[in-house]
């Protein structure tokens, strides 16, 4: 299926945790084709300072990142107080995610980033479109 064949998720807001800027460029591509904005973040220490000033639908979090990887800023946000953050959306976006680590950690599920499965990820974003 065409990227630009899928219906408009205008609003929906996404952040993007992701240490590599090819990785970061292309999934913000991805969205901006089906009208999502994105934040962009380069780790999990960025990631935290930008949910605390902002609001995002769902995040794409990366797992292995340098000065706070995935698991332990998705522990560090699911520690925040407030029902936001505890019910936040926060998917691992990783090529080789360990199932464990994902649940230990409180995340949502996961999604690969490589091979790419864009209608998976369409579908995992968009239930939470309004």
């Amino acid at each position: 299926m065409d990227i630009q064949e899928f219906r408009s998720l205008k609003g929906l807001r996404v952040l993007i945790v992701e240490d590599n800027s090819i990785y970061r460029r292309l999934f913000s591509h991805i969205l901006l084709q089906w009208h999502v904005s994105t934040g962009l973040a380069e780790n999990g220490k960025i990631a935290l300072d930008m949910l605390a000033k902002d609001f995002y639908d769902v995040v794409l979090m990366d797992l292995m990142m340098p000065e706070l990887d995935g698991y332990e800023a998705t522990r560090a946000i699911r520690s925040l107080e407030g029902n936001y953050y505890r019910n936040l959306p926060i998917y691992a976006f990783s090529t080789s995610p360990d199932q464990e680590k994902i649940m230990e950690s409180a995340m949502n599920g996961q999604i690969s980033k490589f091979p790419l499965d864009i209608e998976g990820l369409y579908q995992t974003i968009s239930t939470y479109h309004k």
